[in-house]
């Protein structure tokens, strides 16, 4: 199945589904926006509807302008947004809820926003570095801004139960030794690791996150453009994951379990370490109580092959979040509201979440957490970085996804695969699933050219890269192939 974000035809057929399946209730929520006397805010963060409202309450006491503000499920908004953009009534602010390589370009040519009234300039300026053109800035223009700081998934958390502190594991063989010792000790009662080997989609970006520790790119070689599925990092990255499986180290369920129930087994006491990011500590406040803020958890660096070594983890820069709409009569109005968004007031908000951190990491340390989250929130910090983007360099590099059919198994579907009995040989899957991903690229690129698409494999090169430095969009113009 190809992949596609091509909007129009994504609307079409939400729209169809929308009538044919509850057309009244979309219909009733995509009310036109009231002109001037207030902002209508539609998103899907329930985690976040009480600290909006919040907000909101200040800012209309400032203000004197309200902010009608309805959390939606995310499904349900995506419909509402559907039919409101078709019947031009969207609300002056909504989350954008699509996915796609490129959507949010996509999104800006088909018309769904309006930029912010106010200049990058005028921004804090952890805001102003941290938007990108093709993302958040259209033609210099301030359409949205992040609110959260990237993050990875690969922190190592442990219960101070059967991990003492002189014990944390800072590499895969310590990992390993630590694993069988707390598995033969307790005579499988408590193993050493649950991991969520089923949670393909989180699996495949864990071991991208951990390749990344270890000194990789990651599943790009961003100065070859060549992809990395058959190197020696992932290669190593796989020899832990196989490797505590083979020293019958983790809960044998484990073949089985997304991360809500992988968490829940670790929480337990069924497994004594687990990856997870940084919201793990979030849901342990939630959902078993017992264990939190009273030293019960601790949480480390990723493992890596040498635990001393300094290491960048790296992410995409992050999209905007919230989005003025193309019907908005109220810019002026929601870009007050906006601008909100980027006080501490929010960030600490969104840092008492314990979820993903707030832009401002700094925040945190003045926000009500788990130690254990201001550490992570630490890692993050020192060790965080943006990776270049192909589509923000040719925004038709989109075109390219979209065209590339899915290959499998993934390397996550092949780690499953090996712990459930199904794939002996992983090394030499990895090596199949590198060469058909090399193949399906060119076959894209090729088709892609003949329709007078300007996109070559250079677009996957970027000449002024370095490991251990953050990609900025500065150095977007700098950086083809001479």
């Amino acid at each position: 199945m190809k992949k596609t974000f091509v909007i129009a035809l994504v609307l079409l057929l939400a729209c169809t589904f929308v009538f044919a399946q509850g057309a009244d209730e979309a219909a009733s929520a995509a009310k036109a926006p009231a002109k001037g006397d207030k902002v209508e805010w539609w998103d899907h963060f329930l985690p976040l509807a009480q600290l909006h409202r919040t907000i909101w309450d200040q800012s209309e006491k400032e203000t004197g302008i309200p902010v009608e503000y309805t959390q939606y499920d995310p499904a349900k908004q995506t419909e509402a947004l559907m039919l409101a953009f078709r019947t031009k009534s969207l609300p002056d602010v909504f989350s954008q809820v699509f996915s796609g390589v490129g959507i949010e370009a996509t999104l800006k040519n088909e018309g769904w926003f309006s930029p912010m009234a106010v200049n990058k300039s005028e921004l804090p300026r952890i805001v102003q570095d941290s938007l990108f053109e093709g993302y958040t800035l259209f033609d210099g223009k301030v359409y949205s801004f992040p609110t959260y700081s990237i993050n990875h998934n690969a922190p190592l958390w442990y219960l101070t139960k059967y991990v003492s502190e002189n014990e944390v594991p800072r590499t895969f063989e310590e990992a390993r030794a630590l694993g069988r010792k707390i598995t033969e000790e307790s005579n499988k009662k408590t193993y050493g690791f649950v991991v969520p080997y089923a949670f393909i989609g989180r699996m495949d970006a864990t071991i991208e996150d951990m390749m990344n520790a270890l000194g990789s790119d990651g599943y790009i070689n961003w100065t070859t453009g060549e992809y990395n599925y058959a190197s020696e990092e992932i290669f190593k990255v796989f020899e832990f994951f196989t490797g505590i499986w083979d020293d019958g180290s983790v809960l044998p369920a484990s073949v089985n379990l997304v991360m809500r129930a992988a968490r829940e087994r670790w929480a337990a006491g069924d497994g004594a370490m687990l990856i997870d990011g940084s919201w793990n500590i979030g849901v342990v406040k939630s959902n078993f109580p017992t264990l939190y803020n009273n030293g019960s958890v601790g949480v480390t660096d990723p493992l890596r092959e040498d635990g001393s070594r300094p290491y960048k983890v790296y992410k995409n820069p992050p999209t905007g979040v919230f989005y003025i709409s193309s019907n908005s009569d109220n810019v002026d109005e929601a870009t007050n509201a906006l601008l909100k968004l980027m006080g501490d007031d929010y960030y600490i908000g969104l840092a008492e979440a314990q979820d993903q951190p707030p832009l401002d990491v700094s925040a945190v340390a003045k926000a009500s957490v788990d130690p254990t989250y201001v550490e992570v929130c630490d890692m993050f910090g020192r060790t965080m970085a943006y990776k270049p983007s192909p589509v923000l360099r040719n925004v038709e590099v989109a075109k390219v996804s979209a065209e590339m059919k899915e290959i499998h198994p993934t390397p996550a579907e092949i780690l499953q695969g090996y712990v459930s009995g199904s794939i002996k040989d992983w090394k030499s899957e990895l090596i199949k699933y590198n060469n058909a991903m090399t193949k399906e690229r060119e076959r894209a690129i090729a088709k892609c050219q003949k329709e007078g698409l300007n996109v070559s494999i250079n677009d996957w090169i970027f000449t002024n890269y370095k490991y251990g430095e953050s990609y900025l969009t500065n150095l977007y113009a700098d950086s083809y192939l001479k």
